[in-house]
């Protein structure tokens, strides 16, 4: 189904509907409730749930043929449920997604299980001009014997009631929600079988979940993601992409047949984890250090643009190196500057990113990409602020760089209070970015005094535009090295 595609039609449902239960294993007794059962809302990927009884005879489970899964020898030890996937496919559903491993022991309640789990999560991984969020759950569950029943048959009733809950829900669609048809997958495990679900709400989410049995063991398997463009409004969900249907029930496809085969395994004592997850690094991330060095070229000749907007400036530059980028900065500041009513703050910084492979070739892939993140940021929160900051309209003028904007931004920080105008431009593997702002100040206040009077948009702007031109125009004839 596309999410372009028409609504799925809604099924009106008698009040006295009787909705077939989930599995009663880790609290989920509970069953959604539909449309036209009750006006109890879905909302934000959530289910409202109602407890529903039945005065009659329920149907019995239908059991299916004798297990295909061989007898289980004693597993050498609890599964680790990271290591039923191989990190190829891990690494490729959720970049850098680190491995999060948890169990849960009710082996001494009644029914009794434990549960193995692992989720790879990341919520915001840069793709271009989209952010996107990608996360994978695993859940194995090994249940106990209860009363007359063995193992076996209760992990069997548990996976029917799974089932029988999900071939509901694909015949009562709601405005709300759509459910797949439920899709069987033969050969994997003693039975199998998946669904995509997709929330169309104010907050779409789809996702799709796999569950499978293999002996005494359930397992269930769900793939959740989205994108959405990085320069949308903040606290927007307008244009949020979610996974479809052809790609989420195959991604859930594959990633149940490995954990499938990796339970099988482990039950008859063999060796069953296809990859040893990474450890997460810990410790403190080294910070490159800047060096020195005399004034580049470049800015030396846009030295007589800046230094009229900063009077009696103290000029620095610096270089840093931080892996595949080297980071120069230029700056005139001066925060003593006389003024009428007291003294000013002005300031003008210039800042290249030169991006380079792992070659030491140009990278102008990792330059456009840096580019789009700085722009984002600036379209996200145009219009809107947050702490003291205030961001105003992004402007994208023509004929400085490949690409290039700049924006006016309000700063009353505990750091610093300034009007402050940034522009940032990409030429090649090097984004230029440009700062120019000020305040003014009573004489003797600090400079993120309540009593500053931030520098203007206008006045901010017009010394900005000048500066950026002539730093780009410095840099295609000098470079910065």
């Amino acid at each position: 189904m596309s999410h372009d595609s028409p609504e799925p039609p809604t099924t009106q449902v008698r009040w006295t509907a009787t909705v077939p239960s989930a599995a009663p294993r880790r609290g989920r007794s509970l069953v959604p409730v539909v449309a036209g059962v009750t006006a109890l809302a879905v909302a934000g990927g959530g289910v409202a749930y109602l407890l529903t009884r039945s005065d009659g005879p329920q149907d019995p489970v239908p059991a299916p043929a004798a297990s295909a899964t061989p007898a289980a020898r004693t597993p050498a030890g609890p599964i680790n449920a990271c290591a039923t996937i191989d990190a190829f496919e891990t690494d490729r559903l959720v970049p850098r997604g680190n491995p999060v491993e948890s169990t849960r022991d009710k082996r001494d309640t009644e029914p009794g299980y434990i549960t193995w789990s692992c989720s790879w999560q990341n919520l915001d991984y840069s793709f271009g001009e989209y952010s996107r969020q990608r996360e994978i759950t695993v859940e194995i569950t090994q249940h106990q014997p209860q009363k007359n029943d063995t193992a076996d048959t209760v992990s069997r009733t548990d996976y029917g009631h799974d089932l029988n809950y999900h071939q509901y829900l694909e015949h009562h669609p709601s405005k709300e929600a759509y459910y797949s048809p439920v899709l069987q997958l033969p050969g994997i495990g003693d039975e199998a079988h998946a669904q995509y679900t997709w929330y169309k709400g104010k907050t779409p989410n789809a996702f799709g979940e796999g569950f499978s049995r293999i002996g005494d063991v359930t397992v269930e398997v769900k793939y959740q993601a989205s994108q959405q463009r990085k320069d949308l409004p903040i606290f927007t969900t307008t244009g949020r992409q979610a996974v479809t249907e052809e790609n989420a029930l195959r991604e859930v496809k594959l990633l149940l047949g490995q954990v499938s085969q990796s339970v099988a395994a482990w039950r008859q004592g063999r060796p069953y984890a296809r990859s040893t997850p990474t450890p997460t690094p810990t410790g403190p991330t080294p910070t490159p250090t800047p060096v020195p060095i005399a004034l580049p070229e470049t800015c030396a000749a846009v030295a007589p643009v800046a230094t009229p907007l900063v009077p009696g400036a103290a000029t620095k530059s610096e270089r840093t190196q931080d892996g595949g980028r080297t980071i120069v900065t230029c700056r005139w500041n001066n925060r003593e500057v006389p003024a009428a009513k007291g003294v000013g703050m002005r300031t003008v910084f210039v800042n290249f990113t030169t991006f380079t492979n792992r070659a030491g070739a140009p990278d102008t892939g990792a330059a456009k990409q840096y580019f789009i993140d700085l722009r984002a940021k600036a379209k996200e929160w145009e219009g809107s602020g947050f702490q003291g900051l205030f961001y105003y309209k992004v402007t994208e003028p023509k004929g400085w760089g490949e690409r290039a904007y700049y924006q006016y931004r309000k700063n009353r920080t505990p750091s610093v209070h300034a009007g402050i105008a940034d522009s940032a431009v990409l030429v090649g593997p090097t984004v230029i970015e440009v700062t120019h702002g000020g305040s003014e100040r009573p004489k003797g206040a600090p400079i993120n005094s309540p009593k500053s009077v931030l520098m203007p948009q206008k006045q901010a702007v017009a010394g900005l535009l000048p500066v950026t031109e002539a730093v780009v125009e410095a840099f295609r004839r000098t470079g910065i090295e």
